[in-house]
């Protein structure tokens, strides 16, 4: 039995499978922890949403930033962006039904001594703090209070957490952290708009895992395309700009070995 860690799929459905044959993947033995971001950007969301929904307990997602804008459209009442490639998955009659699946997976995944989501765990949480904050996102997603979030989840306040905060700003500042961040000051403060490498933090900000972590197990993220995945005793990436015509790469926890199948087409995208 193996479990394999894959980085942001973001509907590159043919690349998965490659991927998925290259490991011999069987549902039966092996199990598939995907980071987050799914779906948008790439050819076929529909097709990616429906084969991991249709994995059931083979596969652990956690939500990235892309798959909540696609239920903030889908649920939020939101309008899909130029960039999108979402239209067939908002146009398939099993829309909502993938939607209300979507929105019950968690933000935060921690088994085998391991902690997943999709763009890392800021260094201000220990691990408790963090399972709490994931918590009340998640339960504000499953609950009644669904579309009001929703409709509500876009903005880049608050930039630091707090426990005073209330309402949907203190989700969306949860919400930032585990599906948003890349630098952060040494507060935690969020710096939402540089991207780029880790070497182009801006004055007073740093990757998140640079700083010394109040959680001490290994943390497995995606979403920063621009690392081309990272190994360290702190963080494991396993985004690999698939989507940008880089690699789906997928880390198997067993013996820590990266296995990555090329892009079918680099495509000229903005990575986001």
């Amino acid at each position: 039995m193996s479990t394999y860690v894959i980085g942001d799929v973001q509907g590159c459905f043919a690349e998965l499978q490659a991927l998925l044959s290259k490991v011999r993947f069987r549902r039966r033995r092996d199990q598939l922890w995907f980071v987050g971001d799914l779906i948008n950007r790439g050819p076929e969301s529909l097709a990616t949403l429906r084969f991991v929904k249709g994995l059931g307990d083979a596969a652990v997602t956690v939500l990235g930033n892309h798959d909540l804008h696609f239920l903030a459209i889908a649920l939020g009442g939101h309008a899909p962006r130029p960039a999108d490639t979402l239209d067939a998955l908002l146009n398939a009659e099993d829309c909502r039904e993938l939607a209300q699946w979507l929105r019950r997976q968690p933000l935060l995944h921690c088994a085998k001594g391991l902690v997943m989501a999709h763009a890392g765990v800021p260094h201000i949480w220990r691990l408790k703090q963090a399972k709490r904050r994931a918590a009340e996102v998640e339960a504000a997603l499953r609950g009644d209070a669904c579309h009001p979030f929703l409709s509500r989840i876009y903005g880049d306040e608050p930039r630091r957490w707090s426990k005073s905060l209330a309402g949907v700003e203190r989700l969306r500042v949860i919400v930032n952290y585990f599906t948003r961040m890349r630098f952060v000051g040494a507060a935690g403060e969020l710096q939402l708009s540089r991207k780029g490498s880790a070497v182009d933090a801006p004055p007073g900000y740093s990757p998140w895992f640079a700083y010394p972590p109040r959680i001490k197990r290994p943390i497995l993220f995606g979403h920063w395309a621009a690392l081309n995945g990272v190994r360290g005793e702190r963080a494991i990436g396993v985004d690999t700009g698939c989507v940008w015509g880089g690699k789906l790469t997928a880390y198997r926890l067993e013996d820590g070995k990266h296995i990555s199948v090329p892009s079918a087409a680099a495509r000229q995208l903005k990575p986001v």
